[in-house]
């Protein structure tokens, strides 16, 4: 049990490790890859930030549970 616990914490702190890469590099990684790709608007980025924050707060309550 406790090698899930520590899964789960990793999980976490990468999923908010995650939610603090800010947007214009994410940017200029996507654009060095394919220049041609419309822009991602600044919502997509708050979508996916809150979305990385929900799973990293729902990984924490499992390794808890756990």
């Amino acid at each position: 049990m406790t090698e899930l616990t520590v899964i789960t914490f990793v999980l976490a702190a990468v999923l908010i490790g995650m939610a603090c890469v800010k947007a214009d590099r994410v940017r200029s990684w996507r654009e060095s890859l394919n220049p041609s790709a419309p822009e991602v608007p600044d919502a997509a980025f708050v979508a996916a930030r809150a979305l990385f924050i929900v799973m990293a707060a729902a990984c924490v309550w499992v390794g808890l549970q756990v």
